[in-house]
């Protein structure tokens, strides 16, 4: 499963189109993507089940990069320079050359391994971030939603997106088969304890403007606010990951303490709510990280992860104030 043969068979039956639609397709499964889907569906569809969705989708991630560090793995065009970078203008640059598996169950040499480990020239590829975020935006999305066409789409993703990360020879099988399970995990553990539990959905999305003291509640606060905190613990996360998640619940327990406003509106109405969402998130993402650039503050990790817990958390809250202000959402 970590063999380049594989690979460099599949780029061969390649061509400028084929490359050209399979990198359509990777960038769809890229992070604004992503974003801009999430936020369609939060303020476009539902916001309860937006608001799901994103969770598994950051929980997605954080045990993607963890397992990634841990695994340590390189990806297949830097253990072969016979595997080609399709779209770029430069050939691959590695030095090593046929130092895949041997077998389809074969390990890398545990050489290339430890060099590259040691001189590190690329992000790590096991298990593919692609692969599990497709099953788990994706996957989640199929299970969701009820309308066929939907479900045709959900799986085109979940096929071609892992697919494109092959043919232009970013991961392993082996990437894609960590990556699908890790997704699929994630995908049914939310399913069944979170989307399918009824009284959790209630207590979640209750309209309250106080939370009583007890046992819920406190795990309430503790997942909102001491576990995303925690995470920053952790050495193996990439920090930015857990801003995600805080950012994420903290638009989430705005929004909760006055109440989720109705999801109801004409095909316009839902458009507009989702344009003003967009505008307002990138908008305030894009003037954040300006501001902090001028200030020669951008390469301190302690402020890009302070610009993702606030772009996140106050475009969230904000568009919400403001559709329901223009009258878009319903109290």
């Amino acid at each position: 499963m970590f063999q380049t043969e594989i690979i460099i068979f599949f780029q061969s039956l390649g061509s400028d189109f084929l490359t050209v639609i399979f990198k359509i397709f990777t960038e769809i499964g890229r992070s604004h993507f992503t974003i801009a889907l999430l936020i369609t569906i939060m303020f476009g569809v539902n916001m309860r089940t937006g608001f799901i969705l994103s969770w598994a989708v950051i929980w997605n991630g954080i045990f993607t990069d963890f397992f990634k560090n841990i695994f340590a793995l390189p990806r297949p065009a830097n253990v072969d320079s016979n595997v080609l970078l399709p779209g770029k203008d430069y050939p691959n640059p590695t030095t090593f050359k046929n130092m895949g598996a041997k077998g389809f169950f074969g390990e890398l040499p545990r050489e290339v391994v430890d060099h590259l480990r040691i001189n590190r020239i690329d992000s790590w590829g096991f298990p593919s971030g692609h692969a599990s975020n497709a099953l788990t935006l994706w996957g989640s999305i199929f299970l969701f939603f009820k309308k066929t066409w939907v479900k045709i789409i959900a799986v085109a993703f979940v096929i071609f997106l892992p697919l494109s990360r092959i043919y232009l020879g970013r991961h392993f099988f082996a990437d894609i088969l960590g990556g699908f399970t890790l997704g699929i995990m994630i995908t049914l553990l939310f399913f069944k304890f979170v989307f399918k539990n009824k009284a959790l959905r209630m207590f979640l999305f209750e309209e309250s403007e106080k939370l009583k003291i007890n046992i819920k509640s406190t795990l309430f606060i503790t997942y909102i606010l001491i576990i995303p905190v925690l995470l920053f613990l952790i050495p193996k996360i990439n920090p930015e990951i857990p801003a995600n998640l805080l950012g994420i619940n903290l638009a989430f327990f705005l929004i909760r303490i006055r109440g989720f406003p109705r999801d109801s509106g004409t095909a316009l109405v839902r458009t507009g709510r989702v344009l003003i969402t967009g505008i307002i998130f990138f908008g305030l993402t894009f003037l954040i990280k300006n501001l902090t650039s001028i200030l020669f503050l951008n390469e301190i990790i302690a402020v890009e992860c302070a610009i993702k817990i606030i772009s996140i958390s106050m475009s969230i809250w904000i568009s919400t104030k403001v559709n329901l202000k223009l009258g878009y959402f319903q109290k």
